[in-house]
């Protein structure tokens, strides 16, 4: 066994890091209970920010190492992933092409239009089952023009991707300790299971007494429980290190997407309001104010406990507000 460093991996360091780490005053008193407190990774910079920036940092690293000069990734339309993928592959002189699945929207709008001012080349299907064949037929396609392509998964959630919220996890343990603050649950939307096994890594070395609890944005929980152990045992394998990561460690719970990844819920749109009247900050419909609805929820049934400690952690996608703007809509009299 050896023991994993961090800052020996290949890392491009783009992101505005640390994030800010801050109380949420208003909704801890209206809420009354849980000391709530947010991390602001909707703040990473490039392409509006998101969490998927961290991610980055030492994907495009891995890819530079390789000599690659296209990026190809996947996800759906409005896309946060996508576009910082984009955004982040532009600042580095890298060619960037993007799978996107979805009806075609009647307005150009949210996460696709910014993808559309980077001018990224979008390759489109209405199935997202159909989008990583579609990856690695434009991936063949490039090498036979003599290109060398690199394709980043759905959420950046790889063995490379995860190593961004390992960093998150030291990061939170830093400022945690700056702080004079002990922090005990880290509430966070999860989908492609990246963030998720990044963060649960990062707790074991970094952070051990934090419990972490994912609220998914769509994902049945036993799948994506599966890819975490999955990503956790790859982890282990290629550094040769023992994470000890047991299973009631994984915690996601599934009640809160509604009737799907991506479909509006009138809980989301009414807790992304209060948030924003309450602190002057906007969630996104798709990952983040479903992943409130369950925080809030939670401290409600005492799930959380109301003394607590809760961090949680805003991993940005605000643009996909404006593809949701009808259910925000008001008539303006």
């Amino acid at each position: 066994m050896t023991e994993f460093s961090l800052d020996q991996v290949p890392r491009k360091k783009f992101c505005l890091l640390p994030t800010p780490l801050s109380e949420l005053p208003r909704l801890t008193t209206h809420l009354q209970g849980g000391n709530i407190y947010i991390k602001r990774d909707d703040l990473t910079g490039m392409g509006f920010g998101g969490n998927k920036n961290r991610k980055l940092e030492f994907l495009l690293a891995d890819a530079l190492e390789q000599e690659a000069d296209t990026i190809i990734t996947e996800g759906a339309l409005q896309s946060n992933h996508c576009l910082q993928t984009a955004a982040c592959a532009s600042s580095l002189g890298l060619n960037c092409e993007l799978v996107l699945s979805g009806e075609r929207p009647k307005t150009i709008t949210g996460n696709l239009l910014l993808d559309q001012i980077l001018e990224v080349k979008i390759h489109r299907t209405k199935e997202s089952k159909d989008r990583k064949k579609i990856m690695q037929k434009v991936a063949k396609e490039l090498k036979e023009q003599g290109k060398k392509p690199y394709i980043i998964p759905t959420g950046g959630s790889n063995l490379i991707g995860i190593l961004g919220y390992v960093n998150f996890m030291r990061e939170i343990a830093e400022q945690a300790h700056q702080m004079n603050k002990d922090f005990d649950v880290l509430v966070h939307g999860s989908g492609s299971a990246g963030t998720q096994a990044g963060i649960l890594i990062g707790k074991k070395i970094y952070y051990p007494r934090i419990d972490i609890l994912g609220i998914s944005a769509g994902e049945p929980k036993d799948e994506i429980k599966t890819e975490i152990r999955n990503l956790v045992r790859q982890f282990e394998c290629h550094w040769n290190t023992k994470i000890a990561l047991k299973g009631e460690e994984i915690v996601i719970h599934e009640k809160y997407f509604g009737k799907g990844y991506g479909i509006p819920s009138k809980e989301m749109v009414e807790t992304v309001k209060l948030v924003a009247q309450l602190e002057g900050i906007f969630l996104d419909p798709v990952y983040n104010g479903k992943a409130m609805v369950g925080l809030i929820d939670l401290i409600k049934k005492n799930v959380i406990p109301k003394d607590a400690n809760v961090l949680f952690l805003h991993s940005g996608g605000g643009p996909s507000l404006f593809a949701s703007a009808e259910v925000f809509q008001r008539e303006v009299k």
